[in-house]
């Protein structure tokens, strides 16, 4: 008996082998973010990839020291490569399961087939999480986590942490690599967030335009939040106006957008946007007490030609300079009219200029303060 239990256990021992390839934490550098710029367009070196990566001896309560991550850059082939040359200089091997951000450089964003480059071997790539957040860096990519910036620090990064959860706001709309692909390969652009450095700290605000995998505009903050608004993505904006020479300040709490294209005598586009909110700043007197009904209706009026105005100015640019549709037209037709986009997809970037685009406001002021 005792032998058949000696045995036992020694058969047992076969699958109770311990992680032989186990590394430990304090010994591997988590990549958090990558830059990568251009170097030199037609030599080997094409690239500057910068790797960031927290510094594990500054997170915690009982942290040693003060630097909260690292920084190194090297000219390379490839993103994976830049971890082959940097190995020299760094003590323990790169592990990119949890990179979050990739940022893309201006000169590189303008070299379309460099950039295809690059997200395609991010996308191949099985260690690399398909979620992760893409920006464009208004500069140079190196440049922006060269920065010396005083911040907190957080376990997520500061840009991701900016970036991944853009509830609050429709500054910028955010871009994972999953959507970058999906769009591209679809409808042939997208819009990623912009980020630039201003007063020695991060500025994530506006957007880039990319076509076929190439940067074709910037946009500013007003202009990524008129697509939004047609994309219905926004959930939580600020809009401040102008009302008898007075600023209102007009709180967004909800947004809906409907859009309907029809195909008559052309294709024709209508955009219904729908938008409740509060005041939540506006100097009262006599005369113009947000109180009075036909006041209200006033603001709104205001407000609602305001924001017309800015969105209609967006499409126009989006039409006639850009030919870049990112309101999603040619998508709804491809899904409700699948025959008729069958037959006009292949020549979308001539006819989508020509699209009869029209938008209609219905803004309502729900609270004018804490009681009313």
């Amino acid at each position: 008996m005792r032998k058949r239990i000696l045995i036992i256990l020694l058969f047992s021992l076969i699958f109770l082998s311990g992680c032989w390839d186990k590394v430990e934490i304090e010994q591997r550098i988590f990549v958090s973010d990558i830059g990568v710029d251009l170097y030199e367009k037609e030599k080997m070196n094409r690239f500057i990839v910068t790797y960031q990566y927290p510094n594990i001896n500054a997170i915690g309560k009982n942290a040693t020291e003060d630097k909260k991550s690292f920084v190194l850059s090297t000219p390379c082939s490839s993103i994976f490569q830049a971890s082959r040359e940097l190995s020299t200089k760094s003590p323990f091997p790169f592990y990119f399961k949890h990179v979050k951000v990739l940022i893309l450089g201006e000169e590189l964003l303008k070299e379309e087939n460099l950039v295809r480059e690059v997200i395609d071997e991010l996308n191949r790539d099985t260690k690399i999480n398909k979620k992760i957040q893409i920006i464009a860096a208004e500069g140079k990519a190196k440049d922006i986590l060269n920065t010396n910036i005083s911040r907190e620090h957080t376990v997520d990064g500061f840009i991701y942490s900016t970036v991944k959860d853009n509830k609050t706001s429709s500054r910028f709309t955010s871009q994972t690599l999953t959507g970058l692909i999906s769009d591209l390969d679809f409808s042939g652009v997208t819009l990623i967030p912009r980020i630039t450095i201003r007063d020695n700290r991060y500025n994530i605000s506006g957007g880039c335009i990319m076509k076929n995998y190439k940067q074709i505009a910037w946009i500013d903050e007003k202009e990524n939040r008129a697509i939004s608004l047609l994309n219905n993505k926004v959930k939580n904006e600020t809009i401040d106006t102008i009302y008898k020479g007075d600023l209102v300040s007009y709180t967004v709490t909800d947004t809906r957008a409907n859009k309907k294209v029809r195909i008559d005598d052309g294709i024709k586009a209508d955009f219904s946007i729908q938008i409740e909110g509060y005041l939540q700043g506006y100097i009262l007197d006599q005369d113009k007490t947000a109180f009075r009904n036909e006041v209200l209706k006033e603001m709104e009026e205001v407000m609602e030609r305001e924001v017309k105005r800015e969105v209609e100015k967006t499409i126009n640019k989006l039409q006639k300079t850009y030919k870049a549709d990112i309101i999603g037209i040619g998508e709804h037709l491809s899904k409700f009219e699948p025959k008729e986009w069958k037959k006009i997809k292949g020549s979308w970037d001539q006819i989508f200029p020509h699209i009869e685009i029209n938008v209609s406001l219905d803004i309502k002021i729900r609270r004018t303060g804490l009681t009313k």
